[in-house]
């Protein structure tokens, strides 16, 4: 107990001397016709999470050393895009780099067929990059990933041994005092690129690592609603003809919160509450992976196409 009092101290204490630095350095956020906040706001506090599982690694160990670079690689690389625009190809190729190194601490390469590594390598880009258009407003990526990494330890303690128990509860630790700051009707920091991507990094680190012990597939949904979002989103942007390479405000929790009012809290909670109920039906149920992907696919979609119908109905 005593090291992570040490470590919640330590975050603590990191997370307000970087608002010094930000501030001294404007490191902000500036609103623009995108943005979903009117006022300027610290940006990239999302550093406390690989600080979290770095200070958990100096007091416990037991993390892949080439797990470690590879988080440390895209943590780096996102923190900069944070201060200055890079290029997408210099980002996915850094991307790759990270995604590579920990196919290989997890030891994917030895064990995965190459079909299933090459679509892992698309699914994690993928979803790196998802997590990252999810991060649009206060509290759903501290909600959202607290939710991840509760079911991880419930997982890990009643259902299978799957990671270091120190790697799920610093990354809760830090997504718990992240929230204290972030999830406010006026936040007072964002995560920035560094906080939404390299917290995906390890979250998919730790859902690899739970593949790789229960070889269970159903364990891909414990991010089902950001997947459903995502996709459907992409789909609805290509039949309205854009480019879903441009940024844009379709997600339908930003048109809860622009078209129907609802403040960041709630939609974040929301967005939580039903990842949440999807974890609980993945634990405490024994079904085939088949029905786990009819079930689940077809009640998020029917979801997600409720709601937005109801939207319209609303702008009508």
């Amino acid at each position: 107990m005593l090291p992570y009092l040490l470590i919640t101290l330590i975050l603590i204490v990191l997370i307000n001397a970087y608002f010094s630095l930000s501030v001294h350095y404007n490191i902000f956020d500036v609103p623009n016709h995108r943005s979903s906040h009117q006022e300027i706001t610290i940006r990239g506090a999302g550093i406390i999470f690989p600080l979290a599982v770095i200070a958990g690694w100096l007091f416990f160990g037991d993390v892949p050393v080439w797990l470690m670079a590879g988080l440390l690689l895209i943590s780096v690389i996102s923190f900069v895009d944070d201060l200055m625009p890079l290029s997408a190809v210099l980002r996915l190729a850094v991307h790759l780099a990270a995604v590579s190194m920990m196919l290989y601490a997890l030891d994917v390469y030895n064990t995965w067929p190459l079909w299933m590594v090459i679509a892992g390598y698309i699914a994690i880009i993928g979803t790196i990059n998802g997590f990252n258009f999810m991060d649009g407003i206060n509290g759903i990526t501290g909600i959202y990933c607290s939710v991840a990494l509760i079911t991880m330890l419930y997982i890990n303690y009643f259902i299978s041994l799957f990671a270091a128990w120190h790697l799920i509860i610093c990354l809760l630790i830090a997504c718990l005092i992240f929230l204290f700051y972030n999830f406010r009707k006026k936040a007072r920091c964002f995560a920035g690129d560094v906080g939404s991507i390299s917290i995906a990094f390890i979250l998919i680190a730790l859902t690899i690592m739970l593949l790789n012990k229960t070889h269970n597939f159903k364990y891909l949904f414990l991010f089902g609603v950001y997947g459903t979002d995502v996709v459907l989103t992409i789909i609805k942007r290509l039949r309205l003809g854009q480019n879903i390479m441009q940024a844009h405000r379709l997600h339908l929790y930003q048109l809860m919160v622009h078209e129907r009012g609802y403040t960041h809290r709630q939609v974040a909670l929301i967005y939580g509450g039903i990842q949440l109920l999807v974890n609980l039906f993945l634990a405490c149920t024994h079904l085939h992976f088949y029905v786990y992907l009819l079930i689940i696919t077809a009640c998020l979609s029917a979801l997600y196409l409720i709601l937005q119908r109801n939207l319209k109905l609303k702008m009508a």
